[in-house]
């Protein structure tokens, strides 16, 4: 139960840093690969990539004590928790053929870590 409450503090937070790079990316013009690195720098941006390095780590800690087979289903709920915080926080609109889709993978994804 430890290990699946850790797979899912490390899906949130993945999640999460795709909201600030969103966020950090938003309204930019990136047409070049010098515009990507200067946007490496900006604060929301490197923050999200910070968090990234923290979720490896995180990961690289679950990996060494739970099969590879229970805990990357779980990381399939990041995709549900970035489309309903993309509808919250950008206002975007969800089909609802992404809503079936979302309820699809959460289905999988309990088939496949008690499975």
């Amino acid at each position: 139960m430890k290990m699946t409450a850790l797979c899912l503090l490390n899906t949130m937070l993945m999640a999460t840093g795709q909201m600030l790079f969103k966020t950090g990316s938003a309204g930019r013009e990136i047409s070049s690969m010098i515009d990507i690195i200067k946007l490496f720098f900006t604060p929301i941006v490197f923050f999200a990539l910070c968090l990234y390095a923290a979720t490896t780590g995180l990961w690289l800690f679950i990996l060494s004590r739970t099969p590879m087979s229970h805990a990357y289903p779980i990381q399939a709920l990041a995709y549900p928790l970035v489309l309903g915080a993309s509808a919250i926080f950008f206002n975007e609109q969800i089909t609802p053929l992404k809503w079936l889709g979302i309820v699809i993978i959460v289905c999988g994804v309990f088939v496949a870590t008690h499975g």
